[in-house]
């Protein structure tokens, strides 16, 4: 029989996961089915599709009862009328102009009063005109790497290991606060090119906040490179504390490098073959040809009109940030930046 777990039942659900107990264990303790305390932690954590070591450490007793709060309300509140025509009017607006997820809308729009799993049934079931899962991103598909990290592993070992400048700035001597994201400032480079013209985009995003630029260039040609790269740290000057890049010659060479080491910002080159060591700037790459297809012609784009692009993108709920967007996350860490450089300016006057 299903038992509805109550406060003190989280505590204990709490408690026995920090003494190491099992999901079975934990079960007969509570005395209710193991997969009631999966799907608790599941909820509790939004962690459906982890897996349940990952999900344990995040379980809060506080947090599951008001999850669990939220969810009688909002079951009390809209019943059998969920698909009201503002929701559908709210879901296809959202997916089909602004390039929301359907997780995004239900967690990036306060109340709104309807499971993420709801919307994709609605989908699925052709529920809601004009939308289908070939206009989701991805399709509605998870995509896995074609290449196994073996395959991936030998393709690194390529004659531009043996150039100095890139085993001097090896991605393999980055700092490790850097690669677990713990520090602010640092940023991935790449770029996004036209196949009608000379013309690509550089797309930059700050690792910890997922917050993202993207610049205009005539061309792959170093001065033209390295002119957009000057104009982002002229324009973020003070918050670019390293940049990452690929191993393209228009990155590596000395006009590029010159910029990186006028504006004292330390720059690394990922292995050959590895966009998974930029995964940040290759996702947000992904996010702009949902905008900007293959066939774009990147000469007759503005970049006035590329800075709405940016702020639709920068202004999505995500869910690594609790439903906040990249703008707000950013804009945290520069506030306190600029609190922590007034204080250190007060100790030296």
């Amino acid at each position: 029989m299903y038992k509805h777990l109550n406060f003190e039942d989280r505590v204990k659900i709490e408690t026995l996961i920090k003494e190491g107990y099992n999901f079975s264990k934990i079960a007969t303790i509570i005395k209710v089915s193991r997969s009631t305390i999966t799907r608790e932690i599941q909820k509790a954590t939004g962690g459906k599709g982890l897996p349940n070591k990952f999900n344990k450490s995040l379980y809060y007793a506080n947090q599951a009862e008001q999850v669990a709060r939220k969810n009688l309300y909002l079951k009390k509140s809209f019943g059998k009328n969920k698909m009201s025509n503002h929701r559908v009017k709210v879901i296809r607006q959202k997916i089909l102009q602004e390039k929301w997820s359907p997780e995004q809308i239900v967690y990036g729009l306060r109340n709104f009063g309807v499971s993420v799993s709801t919307i994709y049934n609605w989908i699925n079931q052709n529920k809601i005109e004009g939308l289908n899962n070939k206009l989701l991103r991805n399709r509605g598909k998870r995509y896995k790497r074609a290449l196994s990290e073996r395959i991936r592993a030998s393709y690194r070992q390529r004659k531009s290991d043996l150039n100095k400048t890139i085993q001097h700035h090896s991605i393999d001597k980055r700092l490790k606060s850097i690669n677990n994201r713990t520090k602010f400032g640092h940023w991935e480079l790449d770029g996004v090119e036209s196949m009608q013209s000379n013309h690509l985009v550089l797309t930059l995003v700050e690792r910890k906040s997922r917050f993202a630029v993207a610049i205009l260039s005539k061309s792959k040609h170093a001065k033209d490179i390295s002119d957009s790269v000057d104009k982002f740290l002229n324009d973020y000057h003070g918050v670019v504390k390293s940049i990452t890049c690929d191993r393209g010659s228009e990155f590596v060479a000395s006009l590029t490098q010159s910029t990186f080491k006028k504006h004292k910002v330390k720059y690394f080159y990922a292995h050959a073959y590895s966009p998974q060591e930029r995964g940040t700037n290759e996702n947000f790459n992904r996010l702009l040809r949902e905008y900007y297809p293959k066939k774009t012609n990147f000469a007759k784009v503005s970049q006035s009109n590329l800075n709405k692009i940016l702020y639709s993108i920068n202004t999505r709920p995500m869910k690594r940030h609790k439903f906040k967007s990249r703008l707000v996350v950013f804009k945290r860490h520069l506030r306190y930046i600029n609190q922590k450089n007034m204080i250190i300016t007060k100790q030296i006057s």
